[in-house]
């Protein structure tokens, strides 16, 4: 198997579903924060334009592809890993270890009502979870020393992201070597989006990303290859 692709100039990770649960796990035993990315068509297509987008990506400990299409334009055709991508496949399986294995985790939200949107996901699909603190971007305008000081004195197991490129590189970019914690998982902005058929309205605006997905890769093999 394939575990390295590469779109706009990057290398990106692509270990099956085992391996990333396993390279995961192995995080928590390091003596540094590794951080795991989870990569969409629109943070790929933002990358091209934002340098630090790019960087972010590639500084990424463990980088999980969040839309299948990504796999379908880098030339994978096996069915059970386009599948683990489109059923947030990783999410899952490290999600539901760190209930069973209690570990205490530190939400990072962009603002109040994507905090609430994420706790409300938790509360739901991860009923056990053990939760230490909460911080928000919106809170940071004077910098990230409370945010980092409220993670330290927290000195939870893993730091759960739904914080927005590029807002969230550049948080790690100037932070994230201060940050007391194993691992900084990012979950991307579609967690709670349901595999499979979906909503109309949810189904379009999945068709607007891809052509625009499509289109960006297409133009950057015009211009690069």
């Amino acid at each position: 198997m394939v575990k390295k692709i590469r779109l706009f100039g990057m290398e990106i990770d692509n270990y099956p579903l085992w391996e990333e649960i396993r390279l995961g796990e192995s995080f928590y035993e390091q003596g540094k924060m590794n951080v795991i990315r989870t990569v969409s068509m629109q943070m790929l297509g933002m990358s091209v334009e934002d340098r630090q987008v790019q960087e972010g990506i590639g500084k990424a400990d463990l980088v999980v592809i969040e839309d299948k299409e990504i796999l379908s334009e880098a030339g994978i055709r096996s069915s059970q890993r386009l599948r683990e991508a489109d059923e947030h496949g990783f999410m899952q399986e490290f999600l539901k270890r760190a209930c069973k294995n209690r570990r205490r985790v530190f939400l990072v939200a962009g603002d109040a009502e994507k905090l609430r949107e994420v706790k409300e996901f938790l509360q739901k699909a991860y009923e056990k979870m053990q939760i230490a603190g909460n911080y928000t971007a919106e809170d940071c305008r004077g910098g990230y020393d409370g945010m980092v000081n409220e993670i330290n004195a927290c000195a939870p197991d893993m730091i759960l992201s739904v914080l927005e490129s590029p807002v969230e590189d550049q948080l790690l970019s100037e932070a994230g070597a201060r940050i007391d914690a194993r691992v900084w998982y990012s979950m991307g902005l579609h967690y709670g989006r349901p595999a499979g058929r979906l909503p109309l309205r949810l189904f379009l605006r999945q068709l607007i990303h891809i052509g625009r997905f499509r289109t960006a890769v297409h133009q950057y093999r015009e211009n690069h290859e």
